[in-house]
């Protein structure tokens, strides 16, 4: 089985190409960070990315789950609108699958659902973060855990009291069971982070297991850093993991084929 964790990001007019990569890597679980939903026809073609990979990949990954941090019909900064979304528009994480999903929660960790996107104090305070679990049947009687996360932004990736306390929640959330489970997303973090090493007490860091270099395009003006990641328990059998060199976003995608090993 393959899974595919990938930021598709706002900032870029890129459904087409994100829907060519994804394509052409044939996963059967993917994990989006940055999607977009649409609630009104009127939204930009740029804005509907959610909606658009859903809609392409129905045969292959009829099964998604959609975890939105908020409606807006814009972005305003001190009250001057900054971008326009032509209507109106969530964004999100989601999580596509070939498998079934027999459940599915969005678990907001820091703040609440917003309506409305002000992006003033966005450095000092970032937007509303949520944790998207969803619980897939696959064939077998088996089960698999995925958790999406886009994680909290700060200046430094190297996080602070937030970015701890949402990796205990995560914890938290993943001792309630003991399903095998994959946490991937963009975590906003380094690997040396504070955050990072605590899920490294629980789970196996596959971005820092493989010596990835770098989980950015090499055009993009973060320079070169590691700050998207999978990890996974040890029930979890990797077979493969890898990113995929490619300017389609401004993040990298991260390709993990696996299998799940015997559940008690």
């Amino acid at each position: 089985m393959r899974l595919i964790c990938f930021n598709i990001s706002i900032k870029k007019d890129n459904t087409s190409g994100v829907i060519d990569l994804l394509n052409n890597l044939t996963p059967d679980f993917v994990a989006l960070q940055e999607s977009m939903m649409p609630h009104e026809k009127s939204v930009f073609a740029k804005f509907r990315s959610g909606e658009d990979v859903s809609n392409y990949f129905f045969r292959q990954m009829p099964y998604s789950f959609f975890a939105p941090l908020y409606i807006a019909n814009s972005v305003t900064n001190n009250g001057v609108v900054v971008e326009n979304f032509g209507g109106k528009v969530e964004q999100g994480t989601q999580v596509l699958s070939r498998y079934p999903i027999c459940s599915a929660e969005n678990k907001f960790y820091y703040e609440n659902y917003k309506v409305g996107y002000d992006a003033t104090h966005f450095k000092e305070k970032d937007w509303a973060r949520s944790i998207l679990i969803a619980i897939i049947s696959l064939p077998n009687n088996k089960k698999v855990k995925i958790v999406d996360v886009h994680g909290i932004w700060n200046l430094t990736r190297l996080g602070d009291a937030r970015t701890v306390a949402q990796s205990e929640f995560i914890i938290t959330e993943l001792l309630k069971d003991k399903m095998p489970t994959i946490v991937a997303g963009d975590f906003n973090l380094l690997p040396e982070s504070q955050s990072i090493k605590i899920l490294e007490q629980y789970l196996t860091n596959l971005s820092v297991k493989y010596k990835l270099k770098t989980t950015r395009p090499r055009s993009d003006d973060k320079k070169y850093m590691i700050v998207d990641y999978i990890f996974v328990t040890d029930d979890i059998k990797v077979k493969n993991f890898m990113t995929i060199n490619t300017d389609v976003s401004d993040h990298l995608p991260l390709v993990l084929d696996f299998d799940i090993g015997v559940q008690k």
